[in-house]
C-alpha cells in the first residue's frame, strides 16, 4: 500500500492528535497508513495552519510526557528501568519545550538582586624590548 502524500483532514488530525499525546513524529510516520516523515515536514513548511497545529500539538505532547513520568514513577517495575524511561522523557521535554521544562539559568546574586556580569577586556600590549639589543638578532 502506497503512503499518502496528499494531506487530508483525517490524516492531519491523526498526526496532530498523536503528537499531542507525546508520540514522536518518526514513530507516527512509521505506520503504513501514515505519510513519510519528509512529507509531513513538507506539509509543515508549506501550510501555515498545519504548522501551527502541529507546533501546538508538540508542545502539548511535552506536558503529556511530563504526566507520563509520574505514571511511570508511581507504577510497578524495575526501578532502574523506570529511571531510564523517566530520564529519557525529561531530557527530551527539556529540549523540546525548554521554556517550560528546560534548565533555568539563575542570574541573581545571594541577596536576590541581579548580578552584574564580569567583563574581561583583552588589550593588546607590545612586548618591551631592551633598548640596547636588536630584536631581530
Amino acid at each position: 500500500m502506497a503512503r499518502p502524500s496528499k494531506r487530508t483532514p483525517k490524516v492531519a488530525e491523526e498526526i496532530v492528535r498523536r503528537l499531542a499525546h507525546g508520540e514522536p513524529l518518526a514513530r507516527i510516520c512509521a505506520d503504513d497508513h501514515m505519510p513519510d516523515f519528509s512529507t509531513v515536514w513538507r506539509w509543515e513548511r508549506e501550510d501555515e495552519e498545519f504548522r501551527k497545529l502541529s507546533t501546538h500539538a508538540r508542545e502539548l505532547g511535552t506536558h503529556y510526557m511530563a504526566d507520563d513520568c509520574i505514571r511511570i514513577a508511581d507504577g510497578d517495575g524495575d526501578p532502574a528501568d523506570k529511571r531510564i524511561r523517566i530520564d529519557t522523557r525529561l531530557r527530551l521535554i527539556g529540549k523540546w519545550n525548554a521554556r517550560k521544562y528546560g534548565d533555568k539559568l539563575d542570574l541573581t546574586s545571594s541577596d536576590g538582586s541581579m548580578s552584574q556580569p564580569t567583563v574581561i577586556q583583552i588589550v593588546p600590549v607590545r612586548p618591551a624590548h631592551d633598548s640596547g639589543s636588536d630584536p631581530a638578532s
